[in-house]
């Protein structure tokens, strides 16, 4: 192991570490309040809650297969082929780095006629417009609910990513991106223009899957015993949206684990309820934990039933 995965490995460790440091001190510190505190678990909503995510996770796949089958290929992707291409290599996401999901798809889809850049070149067009969205919406809601922290700079951003997203659709603007992002990581990553239909849809559906997130973020909300109102409602949808894609970001976070977390936690204290700014991060983080073994399941399923996926055909 090098030197830069051995530093790589430590600040991820040390991130988790902190993460537990910081959520034990604060139960420790608000334990009078939890011993007061009494929950409700509502297995229904917290059902609806799943539901809502495993939505999510279908509608990045249903993005991701558009954007894919929109590239000149040898062949086109089923949604199914796309479901089980999509989630399982999405597990990679808890190893440091984010870099394996792609890995994975790549190994596949090359043998397929997909040109390897091609793979990836898609990935950094889906991932800048997931991130739009969950950027958007999510700072969108939280200047909705009165914040003023750092009210300014949450305008400029929204304003900044929403010009950017309509120059995202001009192609020489896509290709600096192309050719800067393959600057950054020294690989050579071709040019594949992308239709604008087929880019306006992909955001589309990153909308609707952003809708379902936060309705996830909700009914868990009220599966563990927490009463909505519209305030409430707008900050649960801002701690997820932004909480999501920032825990994403920090790309040594496996998982975005303690990042996503902790974005929660300090967006949800607007609520004024301690208690529920503490259990809520966990509880989502337990519920997409159960997400992601739902569809990883589901995608090995697939892949074993599957000639697509047979070594034979690789």
């Amino acid at each position: 192991m090098n030197i830069q995965k051995k530093i790589k490995l430590f600040f991820s460790i040390l991130l988790v570490v902190i993460f537990v440091f910081f959520f034990y001190r604060e139960f420790r510190a608000n334990w009078n309040s939890f011993s007061n505190l009494k929950l409700t678990i509502d297995w229904g909503y917290l059902s609806a809650g799943l539901l809502m995510m495993v939505l999510n996770y279908l509608c990045v796949t249903m993005s991701w297969q558009i954007g894919i089958n929109g590239l000149k290929s040898a062949e086109k992707l089923s949604f199914k082929q796309s479901i089980a291409l999509v989630n399982i290599s999405q597990l990679g996401k808890y190893i440091p780095g984010k870099l394996w999901s792609y890995v994975i798809q790549i190994y596949w889809l090359s043998s397929k006629g997909f040109p390897k850049t091609a793979v990836l070149y898609l990935n950094i067009i889906a991932t800048i417009l997931s991130v739009f969205v969950s950027l958007m919406l999510g700072g969108l809601f939280l200047l909705l609910t009165g914040w003023h922290y750092l009210r300014g700079e949450i305008i400029l951003l929204v304003v900044i990513v929403l010009i950017s997203n309509f120059v995202l659709f001009n192609r020489t603007f896509l290709r600096y991106i192309i050719y800067t992002f393959s600057r950054i990581t020294g690989k050579e990553i071709s040019f594949y223009p992308i239709s604008s239909y087929r880019v306006i849809l992909m955001e589309l559906i990153y909308l609707i899957s952003a809708v379902f997130w936060a309705l996830a973020g909700c009914f868990i909300a009220l599966g563990i015993g927490f009463d909505l109102d519209s305030l409430k409602i707008l900050f649960i949808s801002a701690a997820m949206l932004l909480g999501d894609v920032i825990g994403f970001l920090i790309l040594i976070a496996p998982g975005g684990l303690g990042v996503r977390e902790g974005t929660m936690f300090l967006i949800l204290k607007g609520t004024g309820i301690i208690q529920f700014a503490l259990i809520m991060p966990i509880a989502v983080r337990l519920l997409s934990i159960v997400t992601d073994l739902i569809m990883g399941i589901l995608s090995a399923l697939i892949i074993s039933r599957s000639k697509y996926f047979s070594r034979n055909n690789i």
